[in-house]
Order: structure tokens, then sequence, then C-alpha cells
């Protein structure tokens, strides 16, 4: 743990509530030492147990545990019966409906107090293929006490009020679509999602490289590596990228980065006279980019 992690912590503490703070681990012991460091600023501490990734099969941590139900189950279990904050998980589902289930109750029963699933399996990375099993996640909602988060097929708000819909679930997760569009549950959406929607939908008045601006103040007060910022910068402007492919060239170009060409970066995307808006329903009143400013995103 850092000091860097425990400046956020204590910057989020009154306008980021509830806040989780989430770790990967394979140790109880080692888990419940990181988790003490923070239990005193954040509301919940989660267990990533859903993380697909090579990194995580090399670190024998996240979905590859699912391979080894009692290390998970000793990793709830240390947390909830030492910390005075309660425990999260989240996972993956198993191809076996009734596997799942008996996950997800093991964990409960464990002294989990909020699950987040995600609808696919540890196999099933790619999120524009395969569509996440909601009647899985309704079944999970079901089968257990304790709140329930869906993931997985949350692209826009529709998906949020039909996911909420079709499963019964107390809350909603976005992971990929959230990089692309951090604005996304404040309602608005990229070109991609109002293509084909026969409703009306208008210019929100903001953009991707508004969003990265902002992004990069944060990280100006709030440090991250570098290659986190390359990739998030990445992932706002793919659409940008696609239209001018020499500024995405110039930016890969550069092995030293530096906030100084990242606004020049935004500000020569900005001079070609490209604007690919972010759209939200026509309702007569519209949001604004001022309400993501000001926290609503």
């Amino acid at each position: 743990m850092n000091i860097l992690l425990l400046t956020i912590l204590d910057a989020s503490f009154v306008e980021d509530r509830p806040l989780f703070v989430q770790f990967c681990a394979n140790d109880p012991d080692i888990l419940l030492e990181a988790s003490r460091v923070v239990e005193s600023r954040t509301d919940y501490v989660d267990i990533n147990l859903g993380c697909p990734q090579r990194i995580a099969r090399r670190g024998n941590y996240g979905a590859f545990l699912m391979d080894n139900l009692p290390v998970i189950k000793s990793l709830v279990h240390k947390l909830a019966h030492n910390l005075y904050v309660p425990v999260s998980c989240k996972i993956r589902i198993f191809s076996s409906l009734e596997d799942t289930i008996t996950y997800a109750r093991m964990l409960e029963d464990a002294g989990c107090s909020l699950l987040a699933v995600h609808g696919r399996t540890r196999d099933e990375k790619d999120g524009k293929k395969i569509r996440a099993d909601w009647d899985a996640i309704k079944a999970v909602k079901e089968a257990v006490r304790i709140p329930v988060l869906a993931n997985g097929n949350i692209r826009h708000m529709d998906d949020v009020h039909s996911c909420l819909e079709a499963t019964g679930v107390d809350g909603v997760l976005s992971a990929e679509s959230l990089l692309e569009n951090p604005a996304l549950f404040a309602g608005f959406r990229t070109a991609e999602w109002i293509e084909g929607d026969k409703r009306s939908n208008e210019d929100g008045g903001l953009d991707q490289t508004d969003l990265l601006v902002e992004y990069l103040k944060l990280c100006e007060k709030y440090p991250v590596p570098w290659r986190m910022i390359r990739a998030h910068v990445h992932r706002m402007l793919g659409d940008w990228f696609r239209i001018h492919p020499h500024i995405r060239e110039d930016l890969n170009k550069q092995n030293i980065l530096t906030f100084e060409f990242l606004y020049d970066m935004v500000y020569r995307l900005k001079e070609l006279g490209t604007r690919i808006p972010l759209y939200v329903k026509d309702t007569g009143a519209g949001l604004s980019a001022k309400g993501v400013a000001n926290g609503n995103a």
C-alpha cells in the first residue's frame, strides 16, 4: 500500500460515497493486512474474483481462483471476521448454473455482504461478441439474501434499465463501455449506440475530448502510471483516431508522455474541425457538459 492510494482515499472521503477499495489476492493474511490499511477510509473492501486476464492467471488470483474455492472462502471469511467494514466480491459465472449458485451461496455463507456478478464465464472475454447471461445473474439474485449487482451488456442507460428489469438486481455495473464513455451513467451515449434507434437523440454538448481533459486534470492532481493514462487516452479517443490516424501515430511514437503533449493533442484534434459528440435522448431539456463536470457522471 502506498501513500498515493491513501491520498486519493482521503480526497474521496466526502464526495465519493459509498467508496469501495478492491484487492486482488490469494493469501488471506496478506489480504487482511492490506485491508486494515484502508478500512478506516472506505465503506467496503472488495475482493476481485472475476479478472480473466493473463496477469491474473500468472499471479493466481481473480477468476483463476475459481479452480480452488476453499481459497476463495478463506479470503472472504478472513476479512469478514476481522474487519469492521463489510466485504464485497466480484465474480464471474461458471458454465453450470448449479455451480454458479453454489459458488454464490458459499460466498454469502463465508461473510460476503454484497455480490457483483459478471454474467460471463472466465473464458468469455470478448464482451462485444459474447452476450452476458442475465438469466444466470437473475438466478443468483434469487438464490441469495445479500444485495446483488449485475455486470455485462451495459452500453448505455437503456441497458441499465433493461438489466434491472430482467434480473431484479439491486444495482448495475459497467466496465468496457465506461472506459470509452465515462459519462455513460449520466445518460450520454456514443454515436455507435444511437444508430438504428428510432427515438430522437440530440447532441449532448459533450464529447470524449472534454472527458479526456477532465481525466487528465485528475491525473495531474492524483498521479497514476503513464501506461494507464496512455491506455485510457486510446479508449476515449478511439473514434477520433480512426478519422485522424496520423495523430494516433504521433501518440504512439511518444516514448515519454507529458501532460503538455496530451493537452496539445486534444487541441490539434479540435483544430482539425472534427467533433464526435456524445448524445442524449431528446427529452426537451437534455443534459449538459456542466452537469457532468459537477460530478453527476
